[in-house]
């Protein structure tokens, strides 16, 4: 049986926040693989609970009606009934638990994808759900593919997945914190839609952010009750630090200090983001600062989608993962025995084949964010700045500097007619599947 990997689809409710660009695309990827038995795994972030304004508690209720608004927006129906096809013509589907959808640990919620399948409930029912605890191991020809999401190694969105088994006091992640109570106001109530793109690094979209508008930023943490000189610059700011619950930490500090600000850049950012008027901000010190918050808040979404710099030509489409990625990917291999491991959460294709193991990421199947060229000087950064401040909903017609795109990729598996596994990372571009890199996995474990 072929089987088709895809992650990172984030389904949403059809409103401000979404970012599914598959929207064409999926449903008819979906039918050509499945066009006979076939398997899909859906990796984690298949469906985003966290684009909406309800409060972040896990409470089965508005978890049922938040699956509800997902399964009623057009493109997220086309996409699970595409998947009920492949259940009617007698394939498997497995959806594994990623950080944007952890509410697919309630039972109702199960249901209520069930059933927007638009399936009979015999066929709807062989819909499986799995937690992210533990990685799947899938038996291919006799390969062993390892496939996990990929948050295990991230520590602002790990999931606690005991919590969430028992549906017991879970706490989310730090990374949701960030998207519910500052990138979610950001998009809709201020319309910086680019700033939902650069999920799952929400501390660089929240110093892009401030990049843009440090006062809507400022606004923002205000109405949240976070201290934002405490959060950036570690010193107590505000009221908020004397609250009785401690602040929790959201990684910002770290992340600005590596921007690099001078002195006189650092003071002009904290007189616009104080209690005081915005005015006393030198003006050409918060300029340089804003280019380096820029540059620092994007530095990780560069590095993921090495595609996006410059010109979309096939010299700026690496696959290759950086060395955490890779020494990660080999040491789940080794643990579980695998000869090949899948992974998604960071929305950058990956490939590599050495020592033993083959290593994939899905990639994603949002929209992606077009950055200058890495060796760009501060002109052509500030050009971008400027249209991200004059176009921050990234209306297509008005792009020039900052501009999407999209790069619809997955991992194929089939059973290779010697033993083991045909493993490719392809991409489907405009009805047409492109095998983007292949290698044979053969039949046992890990290469010792």
């Amino acid at each position: 049986m072929r089987t088709l990997i895809i992650s990172d689809l984030h389904l949403g409710n059809g409103g401000d926040y979404d970012v599914f660009a598959g929207g064409d695309a999926l449903p008819a990827l979906l039918d050509r693989i499945a066009g006979e038995p076939a398997r899909v795994v859906v990796n984690g972030d298949g469906v985003d609970f966290l684009m909406n304004e309800d409060p972040l508690e896990l409470d089965p209720a508005r978890a049922a009606a938040q699956a509800r608004a997902i399964a009623a927006a057009p493109a997220s129906a086309a996409v699970l009934e595409a998947l009920g096809r492949a259940l009617a013509r007698g394939g498997e589907v497995i959806v594994r638990l990623g950080n944007h959808d952890v509410e697919l640990a309630v039972p109702e919620v199960q249901e209520i994808l069930r059933a927007a399948m638009d399936q009979p409930p015999e066929v709807a029912a062989r819909l499986t759900f799995q937690l992210g605890d533990a990685p799947a191991i899938l038996d291919v020809g006799g390969a062993r593919i390892l496939v996990t999401h990929g948050e295990h190694n991230d520590n602002w969105n790990k999931v606690d997945y005991g919590r969430l088994a028992r549906l017991d006091r879970f706490r989310y992640a730090a990374g949701s914190v960030l998207v519910k109570q500052l990138m979610n106001p950001i998009t809709r109530r201020h319309g910086l839609r680019f700033v939902s793109l650069l999920k799952p690094d929400f501390q660089g979209a929240a110093l892009a952010a401030l990049a843009v508008a440090p006062g809507i930023v400022k606004q923002l943490f205000s109405a949240a009750s976070l201290d934002i000189a405490w959060q950036l610059f570690k010193k107590a700011g505000s009221a908020a630090s004397f609250a009785e619950e401690e602040e929790e930490e959201l990684g910002l500090a770290e992340r600005l200090a590596d921007a690099g600000l001078e002195a006189e850049e650092a003071a002009a950012l904290e007189a616009a983001l104080g209690d005081g008027p915005a005015a006393f901000a030198d003006e050409d010190s918060m300029s340089t600062a804003s280019l380096k918050l820029a540059r620092a808040g994007l530095k990780l979404y560069a590095g993921m989608q090495k595609r996006l710099a410059g010109t979309l030509g096939d010299d700026y489409f690496r696959l290759e993962p950086d060395e955490a990625e890779w020494a990660d990917a080999r040491r789940l291999a080794r643990k579980l025995d695998a000869g090949a491991v899948v992974l998604g959460h960071t929305h950058a294709a990956r490939w590599k084949v050495a020592d033993g193991v083959a290593f994939a990421n899905t990639g994603t199947w949002i929209w992606l964010m077009q950055l200058p060229r890495s060796d760009a000087g501060d002109e052509a950064w500030a050009e971008f700045l400027e249209e991200l401040r004059s176009n921050p909903r990234l209306l297509p017609e008005r792009q020039r500097a900052a501009k999407t795109v999209r790069r619809l990729t997955a991992v194929l598996l089939d059973p290779h007619p010697d033993g083991g596994a045909t493993m490719r990372l392809v991409q489907w571009d405009d009805g047409e599947l492109r095998s983007l890199e292949a290698a044979r996995v053969p039949p046992g474990g890990a290469a010792r």
